[in-house]
């Protein structure tokens, strides 16, 4: 009976990720997830309860979730995937789900500046196992640019939490986490439909999370991402030809492979490459550009304790062997001269610091 039962699970687990990944839905898996996450708390006392553990771990005291509602939208214009409300019917947590779409403008500072500051409440992104490094640092300097404060409170494997103001929590927790404890507590509580619905919802995320080929999307076809690449070589360009005039910089060679484009140039006389980095762009930051710095007169270790300053801001000063890499966060939003200037600006006191005689 268990063996039938078993895959009987595993024909369901596959069925929504296989509707979700077919050509009608393709561009709509992280929808289909938010409904099925949305119908299973909606559902199920087990999942609610398993989600109410969850934010404990994380440091949210927010009591047990009574009701959860999907596409809540709010006055300030948020319109989270979900939103968990307590038994007074007070909105208590946002829930987030993603599976490789980038944050959106709102995200993660508007959704957090929608939970009251004075009453435990929490903002949860749930993501893929092997995106989770990335988004959790992203948010964070996201919310440090905010000005707003950040502690971080709780960090695991598969969950990170921080306080960001007053009684508010930033969460972030994996899918397999998240199933995984709602799938147990379905079996304690014997819910057996729960947990086929868990068990179809989880083999979506899995399928998301082993890097199998995201379905292209019609407006991944259209001109913009190429348009897009196209402006950020000619930022790179610019940007180099900038430091020039400001003799701040001797430009190079023009580089360009598969992964990447840019330039060798000498930053305050230090050997150095700025331009796009695809690999670094889709495994280590939210950013196409980067600069490398590479050792020469002054050892690595010696620029790179120079730069420390600007280490809160970058988040990430990478020290590897003889060089060290250094993600630069355009603006976004705005004009291309403005993103120029911000980004010149920024090299302007890489360079400075480097060799502060210039």
């Amino acid at each position: 009976m268990r063996l039938i039962q078993k895959k009987i699970f595993m024909k369901q687990q596959t069925l929504l990720a296989h509707l979700a990944l077919q050509k009608k839905f393709s561009d709509k898996y992280e929808n289909i997830a938010v409904e099925a996450l949305g119908h299973i708390l909606s559902e199920s006392d087990a999942a609610r309860h398993a989600l109410s553990d969850v934010l404990r771990t994380g440091g949210a005291e927010v009591g047990e979730i009574a009701r959860v509602k999907t596409q809540a939208s709010g006055e300030e214009g948020t319109r989270p995937d979900l939103a968990g409300f307590d038994q007074h019917n007070k909105e208590r947590v946002l829930i987030e789900a993603k599976f490789w779409a980038g944050l959106t403008d709102n995200q993660p500072v508007a959704y957090l500046e929608r939970l009251p500051e004075n009453q435990a409440s929490a903002l949860l992104f749930v993501a893929p196992a092997k995106r989770f490094e990335l988004l959790w640092q992203e948010m964070c300097r996201l919310v440090r640019e905010a000005k707003i404060d950040l502690v971080r409170a709780h960090e695991e494997a598969n969950l990170r939490s921080a306080t960001v103001g007053g009684k508010r929590l930033l969460m972030l927790i994996s899918w397999t986490y998240l199933l995984d404890r709602m799938d147990s507590r379905a079996s304690t509580s014997r819910e057996s439909h729960t947990k086929s619905d868990i068990q179809q919802l989880q083999g979506l995320a899995e399928q998301m999370d082993d890097g199998a080929f995201l379905p292209l999307r019609r407006e991944d076809l259209g001109p913009e991402f190429p348009r897009r690449l196209r402006n950020l070589e000619g930022l790179v360009d610019d940007v180099i030809e900038r430091l020039e005039q400001k003799e701040l910089a001797a430009k190079g060679t023009t580089s360009r492979s598969n992964t990447a484009y840019g330039r060798g140039l000498q930053l305050s006389g230090t050997d150095a490459w700025f331009g796009l980095d695809h690999y670094k762009w889709a495994e280590a930051r939210d950013t196409p550009l980067w600069l490398y710095l590479y050792e020469g007169v002054q050892p690595i270790s010696e620029i790179r304790e120079r730069l420390q300053p600007l280490a809160p801001e970058l988040e990430l000063l990478e020290f590897v062997d003889d060089q060290l890499v250094v993600p630069i966060y355009p603006p976004v939003g705005l004009e291309y001269d403005t993103v120029l200037n911000a980004v010149v600006a920024r090299l302007k006191e890489v360079a400075e610091l480097i060799n502060p005689a210039d």
